[in-house]
Parts: structure tokens; sequence; C-alpha cells
């Protein structure tokens, strides 16, 4: 098997490379802990070969800023499960742009067009880039990302290639459902989701499927 590099800030784009996860930096606030916490039992369920192999396989796209500082711009929460499961220090990168070369504000520019960065916090509330938290570490709980995620697991909408689609759901839940984030609570939330997801006023989000709602919460807690 070909050696991967160990992450510089001068590497090209296009380039596998290996990082520990601690320096990676997340391109939004805050995450659904319960898919973090589903991701981190499914990763200690593997050997270390075969995480490995995953991790290979299933590489993190980073941007890199002027600064150097590599940024996730997806899969956040594959990167945080890996770092809880306390089994290895190192993850595997490919580098979609390197900004090396810009400004700050050409970098942030880059990423809002590309849609590699999402401005809003665990409330729902809008954000600006140096509110953005400096470690994955320290990503807010969002408990209705949460709820969308155990939702299309559900089957009440279809995955889709638009960028942040489990957030644009979650804050549509937001708008309709009020919850404590409690085992039992959340499978009572799960399934007046999947209710929802039916509802005409939620053609218009990615994934929508007319005529769902039969879906259950096996994966709610």
């Amino acid at each position: 098997m070909a050696t991967i590099p160990t992450y510089t800030s001068e590497l090209p784009v296009g380039t596998l490379s290996e990082i520990e996860v601690s320096l990676l930096h997340p391109a939004q606030p805050a995450l659904g802990y319960r898919e973090v916490n589903y991701r981190v039992q499914q990763f200690k369920a593997m050997s270390s070969k075969e995480l490995d192999t995953y991790l290979r396989e299933h590489f993190l796209p980073v941007a890199i800023a002027p600064d150097g500082v590599p940024y996730v711009v997806d899969h956040h929460h594959r990167a945080r499960a890996i770092q809880l499961t306390g089994l290895r220090e190192t993850v595997y990168i490919k580098v979609l742009e390197n900004c090396k070369d810009s400004t700050e504000a050409e970098f942030w520019q880059m990423m809002q067009e590309n849609a590699w960065v999402y401005l809003y916090d665990k409330d729902g509330n809008p954000i600006e880039p140096d509110e953005i938290p400096a470690n994955l570490a320290l990503l807010q709980d969002d408990k209705y990302r949460s709820l969308a995620w155990a939702v299309l697991e559900a089957g009440g909408y279809q995955e889709s290639n638009v960028p942040f689609q489990e957030f644009m759901w979650g804050n549509y839940f937001r708008q309709h459902i009020s919850f404590e984030d409690t085992d039992e609570e959340f499978t009572k939330a799960v399934n007046e989701a999947l209710i929802l997801c039916r509802k005409p006023q939620a053609s218009q989000l990615p994934g929508y499927i007319a005529g769902v709602g039969e879906g259950s919460a096996s994966k709610a807690k």
C-alpha cells in the first residue's frame, strides 16, 4: 500500500494526506451528537485494520486556509466520532483547495460559494466565520440535527447531494416540534417528524418524498 504523506500546509490540491484529527478546524459550529455517538459505536466494533481501511476509503475533504489551517468541509460527524473513540489520533484527508496565497476574505468567499461552510449555530441563529469553534471537540450539540439524521434513517426523506441537507430538515422540525433531549422524548419527536415530512410545507426541502411518514425510530437512542 502506498505511503500517505503527513499533512503540511503546502500540499497541492488533490493530495491525500494523514493528519492528527485534533488539528482539523470545523467549518460549522454544531453537530448532531446522537449521530456522532452512533458512529462511535460503529467504529469501536471494527478492528484497527478495518478502521484504517475505512478511513482511507472515506477520507475527509479539506480546504487549506491562508494561515495554513485545514478546514474540514464535510463529514464532521465522522471526524468527531473518530476523536471520541480514542482508538487512534489520525485520519486521512484530501485537499480540495489550498488558499495559502489568498486573503482571508477571499478564502471565506470561496468557502461560501462552494457551500463548504455552515454559518448557523445549534439554535439556528446566524454567526460569523470567526465564531466557528477552532476544534472539533468544541462543536455544539444541535438536537434538531440529530432529529433530522434519525428521520432520514427512518425513511422520512431521501438522502441528496444538497449541502447541509440534514440541517435544513432540522430547522424545519425546529419550527414545529419541541422536545427534551431524552431517549423517550427523542423517539416521540422522530415519530412527529415523520408525519411532518409528508406535509406540503416540506415539499421544497431536499429529499422530500410525497406520502411518507410510516417509518420507525429505530436509531433514536
